[in-house]
């Protein structure tokens, strides 16, 4: 692969909360000039298989990827993991995660019965499309009935944290994802750190304890890390020995504002990024 390619670490498609199937991803990847792609659905890797059958075709590596929800004393972070490989123990272990996120859709949908929504469980699985159902199919239910204008407003209104409809799922201990992703031979990156909310002195003494549980990188480029928060992951990804990652978090038409291959002001990844990766198997 060249050194001077480019390369996107997050994306979503159809097999979760998506809006392009994995072939239309790798496709859409191709048209950006990308030399990796990394698929990384939520809880899930079906879309792997697809993906790279695709990936082939177009002369693109792709990198086993899956975005995992974790539980901790402040609410949830997401969970990046790369480089595993496929096998009954992960697999195993994602099938208790969707379990949990289905009884969580089960119970939502029920909260938004009760407001009187008119949306079923039917409804919000026909915008999956077959895939695993999450908040932005209930969303697009929720507009196809005209209850809201857009994706977005659904959220604000119902579905976000706080709002009526919200219901929490069970989710991970830190510890048991990192292990997880080790146990398959992948590393785990903490995505989008900013979305901890956590100040930069807390992330700061937050991560040698993660990094001991099995930690290997951080997510320095993003769509939301201005020039200022990359550089400061930056700076803490190398003071704590840890890969520092890049990708869009690309999601399709449901994040209109996030284009794949570009992280915050249509900056490019560099595939520096996937060999620092590398370097933490």
């Amino acid at each position: 692969m060249r050194r001077d390619a480019f390369i996107d670490l997050h994306a979503h498609t159809t097999a979760s909360d998506g809006s392009l199937s994995p072939t239309e991803l790798v496709r859409a990847a191709a048209a950006e000039g990308l030399a990796a792609l990394a698929v990384t659905d939520p809880d899930t890797v079906e879309g792997l298989a697809e993906a790279r059958i695709e990936a082939r075709r177009a002369g693109i590596e792709l990198v086993n990827g899956m975005e995992l929800s974790v539980r901790w004393d402040e609410g949830t972070f997401h969970l990046l993991g790369y480089l595993f490989e496929e096998g009954p123990g992960l697999s195993s272990g994602l099938a208790q995660l969707q379990a949990l996120r289905h009884d969580r859709n089960r119970r939502l949908i029920g909260r938004l019965t009760e407001l009187g929504s008119g949306v079923s469980y039917a409804d919000v699985a026909a915008e999956s499309g077959g895939g695993q159902v999450g908040r932005p199919h209930m969303a697009k239910a929720l507009v196809r009935k005209g209850l809201v204008p857009t994706v977005q407003e659904a959220f604000e209104r119902l579905l976000r944290r706080g709002r009526p409809a919200y219901v929490i799922v069970d989710r991970l201990e830190p510890e048991d994802a990192f292990a997880l992703v080790r146990r398959a031979g992948g590393v785990p990156v903490l995505a989008h750190p900013y979305q901890l909310r956590l100040s930069e002195e807390e992330l700061d003494a937050r991560i040698p304890g993660w990094k001991d549980a099995g930690l290997g990188g951080i997510e320095v480029q993003h769509s939301s890390h201005d020039a200022a928060r990359q550089s400061f992951l930056e700076r803490l990804a190398g003071k704590h020995g840890l890969a520092a990652t890049g990708g869009s978090d690309f999601h399709g038409d449901t994040k209109p504002d996030v284009h794949l291959g570009r992280a915050h002001g249509g900056t490019r990844i560099p595939v520096s990024r996937l060999d620092d990766l590398i370097r933490r198997k």
